[in-house]
């Protein structure tokens, strides 16, 4: 591990190692049992390089774990020459065997140096999936609304533009809705939740799931469909040193191209009384 340390900085691992292990049949399975498919809604030109930004977070993520850190659902046939990468918290990589099995699987870590250094790989058909929202999100996942963390969000925009990388909204339907979490409404829990948050790197939100033989109550998620649909790329022109205004001009665009894609997709792959609030 110590001779390894960087390689979650550096692109994770590579070759038959990453295909061995994305393609074991155990993903498959954890694919279809939602079942998780990916909808692609335009052609991603193989020779640059692309931030997916992921939403919503969820409690756990797995529409975007199942899509784009395995290969459940196909993503090698349908993002074609394209290398995706998965962006998750640096404490990952602390637990030996658990690191490995994640760098088996092309995931990186979320620090400016790892999204950077797979942006800048010259050939192009790098892919950066970053879930925007982050843990503070998942403490706002309900079953009446799809609240985002994006207004504030702006890191992965300006490392667009320094990289020249393109910018690809994704929306996972039906992410919020394979876990119930349950409400506290008690500030003083909240602040709890957040202030773990901050040290842990995660929310410790409370959730509930189903059970392996009875659907009230248990861990396991619901068979809910979660449709993960990749969205229109953003042309984004490499700025060395892009000032607040390139960024806030880039940052409404995409909030702007993000909101279109859920308007144009929630009524065939999510609900439409359920709206999107962004914070």
């Amino acid at each position: 591990m110590l001779v390894d340390m960087k390689t979650p900085e550096r692109g994770a691992r590579s070759g038959w190692i990453q295909r061995w292990v994305q393609n074991w049949s155990v993903w498959r399975y954890y694919c279809d049992y939602f079942p998780i498919r990916i909808v692609k809604t335009a052609e991603l030109d193989p020779s640059k390089n692309y931030i997916f930004g992921s939403h919503p977070h969820g409690v756990l993520s797995s529409g975007i774990f199942g899509a784009f850190g395995t290969n459940g659902a196909k993503k090698l046939d349908i993002l074609k020459k394209l290398r995706i990468h998965c962006h998750v918290l640096a404490g990952n990589f602390l637990f030996p065997i658990t690191r490995e099995w994640i760098l088996g699987l092309g995931g990186v870590s979320s620090s400016k140096q790892s999204i950077t250094h797979l942006m800048n790989k010259e050939g192009g058909g790098n892919v950066s999936v970053i879930v925007v929202g982050g843990a503070a999100e998942s403490l706002y996942t309900s079953q009446e609304k799809i609240s985002l963390v994006l207004k504030k969000r702006k890191g992965f925009i300006k490392i667009a533009l320094q990289t020249g990388a393109q910018l690809v909204p994704t929306f996972s339907f039906g992410e919020a809705h394979i876990y119930s979490v349950v409400s506290t409404n008690y500030p003083r829990i909240y602040k709890l939740q957040e202030k773990l948050r901050h040290y842990l790197g995660f929310a410790p939100v409370i959730f509930l799931g189903r059970g392996v033989f009875q659907y009230s109550m248990g861990l396991l998620p619901h068979r809910k469909p979660i449709h993960v649909v990749v969205g229109k790329p953003i042309a984004v022109k490499k700025i060395a040193n892009p000032s607040v205004e390139e960024i806030e001009a880039l940052h409404s665009e995409y909030v702007e191209k993000l909101e279109e894609l859920y308007q144009e997709y929630n009524e065939q792959y999510g609900d439409t009384d359920i709206k999107l609030k962004i914070t």
